[in-house]
Parts: C-alpha cells; sequence; structure tokens
C-alpha cells in the first residue's frame, strides 16, 4: 500500500520482526513518508533555516542544499514539499537528475534549464497553462537542434514533429565538450530566449494557481567520476549566474565538497550544508575503534532511526552489533541502513536468528574491499593528514568526501574523518615519498 504526500508515493512499511523483515525495511534506497513515525526529524540549523527562508522571503530564493550523498537530503526535500505552510505559498515541482532520460555527466546550463521547462509545460497541462508556451519551447528546441545538426535530412526530421527534437538535443550533450568556441558562443543568445520562456512559464502558473513557484533539482551531486566532477563544475562554477536566473525559487543539491572549495562561486548565504551524523567526540578520531559517545543527539538520533523499524531490537541484535553497525554507517543514514541490510543477509546464510558480531565483521570486511582500489600513491597521504589532522579542511581531499571514504562532521567546528572500516588499513599503510 502507498501513501501520498504532495505527490510523492512512499512505501509503507511495518516494524520488523525477523531477519526476513529487516531485509525489507532497511532497504537503502527506501523513502519513507515525512508525515510516518518512521520518520526522524533533523535538527540541523541549515535545514531549519532553509525552511524558514522559503516561507518568509518575499524574492525568489536561489539555494543549494550541500550535504553528503545518503545523508538524507532527499528525505529532507520530500518533508520540505509536504509542509502546509511551503505547500500554502508554492506550487512545487520535484525532479530528480537520475530521471533526465540522459547521462548527467553530460548534462549542461541549458539541458538543466530545459528539464524545467519540460516540468513546467507538464504542470501547465494541468492548470490549463496557454499551449503557446509549450509550443514556444519546442520551437526553441528545433532551432538549437538544426544549427548544430549539419545533416539535412536530419534537419526535416526534427522540423517535421513538434517535440521531435528532444531526442536530438540530449544526444548532442555527449559531444558538447567537442564543441568549437565559436559554437558554444552562439548558443549564449539562445540560452537568453529560453530563461524567458521559463519565466513567462512560470508567471502564468502564478496567475493561475495564486500561488510561487518552487523548481526542487535532487541528485545533481551523484557521481564519483572526473566526468562527474567535470559536470559539477561546468554547472556550478562555470554557469552559476545562469542558474540563478530563473525569475521563480530553485533548491539544487550539491555536491559535499563545494562548501570546501576556496574558489566557490556560490555566496555563503545561497548555500544550506549539513553534515554527517557525529557518533563520536573529535578527540577520539585518532583512535581506531572511538569510543560511541552514547549521551550524544548524533547517537541517539541513529538508534532511534533503527529502532523504530524494529518491533523489538534486542531480539533482532546481539550484544554490540548495533554499535558496530552504526560506526560502520559513518553517520550517514543510507550507510547505515546498507550496514544493518547486509549484516542481515550475513546471518541469514548462517541460519542465526540475531545478528551477531561476526556478520558485522564480514559487513566491516566488505565495505572496507570497496575502497581498497581507491586507496594508492597520493590518496595515502591525504587520508593520513585526514586522520591525523585534529581540525579542518585538507588538500586533495575531495573525491574522498564524494565517495564517502571520509565524512565530514561538525561539533562546534567542522572537522572530517576516515570511515570507520578504513581507519586501521590506513594506519598501517606506509606513505608514499
Amino acid at each position: 500500500m502507498n501513501t501520498v504526500c504532495c505527490d510523492f508515493k512512499f512505501e509503507q512499511i511495518t516494524p520488523a520482526t525477523s531477519l526476513q523483515e529487516i531485509w525489507d525495511v532497511f532497504e537503502p534506497t527506501l523513502s519513507i513518508d515525512p508525515a510516518s513515525e518512521f520518520y526522524i526529524q533533523r535538527t540541523d540549523p541549515k535545514l531549519q533555516k532553509l525552511t524558514f527562508d522559503l516561507k518568509q522571503t518575499r524574492n525568489d530564493l536561489h539555494a543549494f542544499l550541500c550535504g553528503h550523498r545518503g545523508s538524507g537530503k532527499t528525505t529532507e526535500l520530500n518533508r520540505l514539499c509536504c509542509d502546509t505552510a511551503i505547500q500554502e505559498k508554492y506550487e512545487t515541482v520535484f525532479l530528480t537528475a537520475q530521471n533526465f532520460g540522459s547521462e548527467v555527466v553530460h548534462l549542461t546550463h541549458d539541458a538543466l534549464l530545459v528539464e524545467i521547462g519540460l516540468a513546467l509545460a507538464e504542470k501547465g497541462v494541468q492548470y490549463g497553462m496557454s499551449p503557446s508556451l509549450t509550443k514556444e519551447l519546442n520551437t526553441w528546441g528545433q532551432e538549437v537542434v538544426t544549427t548544430f545538426l549539419h545533416d539535412e535530412a536530419l534537419k526535416a526530421e526534427v522540423g517535421a514533429k513538434g517535440n521531435a527534437w528532444l531526442a536530438y538535443f540530449k544526444a548532442q550533450l555527449s559531444t558538447r565538450h567537442e564543441w568549437k568556441q565559436e559554437e558554444k558562443l552562439r548558443l549564449e543568445p539562445r540560452i537568453q530566449d529560453l530563461l524567458d520562456i521559463l519565466n513567462r512559464m512560470a508567471q502564468e502558473l502564478k496567475n493561475t494557481t495564486d500561488k510561487k513557484l518552487l523548481v526542487i533539482i535532487d541528485d545533481l551531486e551523484k557521481g564519483e567520476s572526473d566526468a562527474h566532477k567535470e559536470m559539477h563544475t561546468r554547472l556550478f562554477q562555470d554557469n552559476y549566474d545562469t542558474l540563478i536566473q530563473p525569475r521563480f525559487s530553485i533548491i539544487y543539491t550539491l555536491p559535499v565538497y563545494f562548501r570546501g572549495l576556496s574558489s566557490s562561486r556560490i555566496p555563503v548565504d545561497e548555500l544550506y550544508a549539513f553534515s554527517a551524523v557525529r557518533l563520536y567526540e573529535r578527540e577520539d578520531k585518532t583512535m581506531d575503534l572511538p569510543p560511541l559517545s552514547r549521551d550524544n543527539e548524533g547517537y541517539l538520533l541513529l538508534r532511534r532511526f533503527v529502532e523504530k523499524r524494529l518491533q523489538d531490537p534486542a531480539a533482532i541484535f546481539a550484544e554490540g552489533a548495533l554499535d558496530e553497525l552504526l560506526r560502520i554507517g559513518g553517520g550517514l543514514f543510507r550507510e547505515t541502513a546498507r550496514a544493518i541490510h547486509e549484516a542481515a543477509y550475513f546471518a541469514q546464510l548462517r541460519g542465526a536468528a540475531k545478528i551477531e558480531l561476526e556478520d558485522t565483521r564480514k559487513v566491516f570486511d566488505q565495505v572496507k574491499k570497496e575502497y581498497q582500489p581507491l586507496i594508492r600513491g597520493k590518496a595515502i597521504n591525504i587520508l593520513k593528514a585526514v586522520q591525523a589532522s585534529p581540525e579542518g579542511w585538507v588538500d586533495g581531499v575531495e573525491p574522498f568526501l564524494q565517495s564517502r571514504a571520509v565524512v565530514e562532521y561538525k561539533n562546534g567546528d567542522l572537522w572530517l574523518d576516515l570511515r570507520h572500516v578504513l581507519k586501521e588499513y590506513v594506519s598501517g599503510i606506509q606513505a608514499t615519498p
């Protein structure tokens, strides 16, 4: 059975009573209804500030939500959409980059605007928006595609159908890096035309619904490859000015490492960043097995995250097993769910009724081995520097934050640490010259 909150569909779950049921309720990608008892209320200041700013501002808000992958950004964005005051003020459009129908690594600033335009056109059908604006969008796409097509037969095909241009437009994205400067310059005025179409769509929707428009674009921060990093730079550095031009509110998700870039063009007041959930004290980070801060709000938060999904936690976890799985999860909700999910598998494989420490060790080894191929050359020195540094950022750490080999925490100040599964391993590796 599904429940619906602001057009989102969430799986209905009940507390697990067995290892088999744990496999279901801790599926890492499971979406939780913010209105349900299984939602864990976050108190991160920047998350609260984002909600406050959206409710209070009279202007268009362009916000960049920054956090680790798997830290709960999507859940919090869903919660934001379900907030009654937000619903009263905004007509919300929620987009996911993974559903754009083309490789995210090829995403460009104009392609992102096109996706917004397509979503607004779909929303417009719901509210009776003039079809002339959708026609303008299609005409824009036809003209852009045919400008850069050199095959006359293909040009004719694109011009024959209203939306045939879209497939060619997305196909062109994979070769954009090969474009000459003069071709890029020819495209720029067309982007301004596209912005004008989007702004008029937003205005008509506002006139129809008597609400402002809020567009949320999730999953832009995904990806660990060099190509993904180039995409992030292309969007949020090279074309930041374009992303903030639409005359309606937009929330973009942003890679966690952007907050530490000295060259970042995103102003501090547009950046809404939050850290992973802290489980231990900063002064204990150099230890291979940091003692958990069991009275700390972070530890209690993650315990609640787990225990709310279980009928009887003591019947599922042997002594010490849950704490070890929390360490493996590193203060990230998705990684914690994944660790429990895998531990349940190993326990079932043994024919056991409980998750024991031997199951958590298998999860530990499994996650460690996933990262080991990355730890070579300069990476060794960077990770050793992270482990030794009492506070602050470390040069070159960005890809390891993106892959979640390194996690950012906060208690007073921001600090970085290795994932629990890598501490002993990195300590035992010889530093490179």
